[in-house]
């Protein structure tokens, strides 16, 4: 849950953030995921949670799905937790590149959402 928090705080933040300020560049650490894996991966983990709220009001138990289920989802893509909270740094660190993996997700959502409503 505090990876999940902490990813929407981080893409609320580089949404909101003037364009015009100056904002701390973290460099890019030596496990840095690839912007399509990351883009994948978060991707995966807003269908997670949206699954996960869905189906579990409680917060206690949202809160432990949530965590057992992120880091399941990120075993089956090969990383670790370490590994997507640095990329999470990286990329959130650097506005335009978060808002176009942003974007990319919401066309993937989309995209999805509109093949199910065809079937």
């Amino acid at each position: 849950m505090r990876l999940v928090t902490f990813l929407l705080v981080l893409i609320s933040i580089s949404s909101c953030t003037d364009s015009s300020e100056v904002v701390a560049r973290i460099p890019a650490p030596k496990n840095l995921l690839s912007q399509e894996k990351f883009t994948e991966i978060l991707t995966e983990m807003v269908k997670l949670e949206g699954h996960v709220a869905q189906k579990y009001t409680s917060a206690t138990k949202y809160h432990k799905l949530m965590i057992t289920s992120g880091d399941s989802l990120l075993s089956s893509f090969g990383i670790d937790k370490e590994t997507f909270e640095s990329s999470i740094e990286y990329y959130g660190s650097r506005q335009e590149l978060m808002q176009s993996i942003n974007d990319s997700i919401l066309d993937e959502l989309n995209k999805e959402l509109g093949e199910l409503e065809s079937e």
